[in-house]
């Protein structure tokens, strides 16, 4: 380890969550290219056994993560070594189970799951719908989000039988750049729910594939590209102003610095949530972001 402060940074490099690994690298090498000196970052496979290597490797601080079960996972051991893990993308605490909050050094900018439940059972109410299907892809967190998906459109007194008949809504739950091999047909009648952010690369392919279709995003409403931005750049001045800052002093630190107001118990942005809109209108024209180019969102 050098002089200055250093942060072990965990993102997917490859695999269907790679984009999000993108989105964080992106703001990392921002970081790095407008503080010089200031932070030394360490890039790390978001693997099995990279929370044991990252909790032993004497880190000021953790960021990343975009896969809510391996989070959970990671967080006692972040805990029990007093490293501060900051989540762009996952939620922290109130029933996420990924940690408590402010009392162990976790802090999340992310909209949480059961709200997302909620908004989209909500969003095929208003959308005139009588029943709701939902499709996923192949993996264990998409399964159980479809679970909770279904509970809340019973409890909104959609039918969730099989087959959603004319007036029924269709709630696909895929990764983004997996979404469009889920879709209907052009002219299907029934309107489509897809959970989106439009700081990943792969939204700009899911707008062409939605022409013609009644797709409508559910998305956050802060992207991924602010969020993780905000999470980095907070860091970033606690270890400018703080160099020696660790454990709760340094998470305390970032969150007083963070640009987006987090909730008491530091799991997620105070009054965000989740929004419905049509795909063209998630995002200004323009604003999708390649690699290295920031959103405008």
């Amino acid at each position: 380890m050098s002089g200055q402060p250093v942060v072990a940074v965990v993102a997917p490099l490859t695999g269907p969550r790679a984009a999000w690994g993108a989105v964080l690298l992106d703001q990392v090498e921002r970081a790095r290219a407008e503080g010089p000196g200031v932070t030394e970052w360490h890039v790390h496979d978001e693997t099995p056994g990279t929370p044991a290597a990252v909790a032993a490797g004497g880190y000021a601080a953790v960021v990343g993560h975009s896969d809510r079960g391996a989070a959970r996972e990671a967080a006692p051991a972040y805990r029990e070594a007093g490293v501060p893990c900051l989540l762009p993308f996952v939620r922290a605490g109130d029933g996420a189970g990924v940690g408590a909050g402010a009392g162990d050094g976790t802090l999340s900018w992310a909209p949480d799951e059961v709200s997302f439940a909620r908004t989209v059972a909500e969003g095929a109410v208003a959308l005139g719908a009588g029943a709701l299907a939902v499709v996923h892809d192949a993996d264990e967190a998409w399964a159980g989000l479809a679970h909770r998906v279904r509970a809340e459109a019973t409890a909104a007194g959609l039918d969730t039988g099989p087959g959603t008949g004319p007036a029924g809504a269709l709630v696909v739950l895929a990764a983004q750049d997996r979404v469009p091999r889920f879709l209907p047909a052009p002219g299907a009648t029934g309107p489509v729910l897809v959970p989106v952010d439009c700081g990943v690369p792969a939204f700009a392919s899911l707008t062409v594939a939605a022409r013609g279709r009644a797709v409508w995003a559910v998305h956050p409403q802060t992207c991924a590209v602010r969020r993780a931005r905000t999470a980095v750049t907070a860091l970033t001045e606690a270890l400018r102003d703080g160099p020696a800052l660790r454990g709760p002093a340094l998470s305390a630190a970032v969150r007083a610095r963070s640009g987006l107001l987090l909730t008491a118990s530091c799991s997620g942005v105070l009054g965000d949530g989740w929004r419905v809109s049509r795909v063209p209108a998630v995002c200004p024209a323009g604003a999708v972001p390649s690699r290295g180019a920031p959103t405008r969102c």
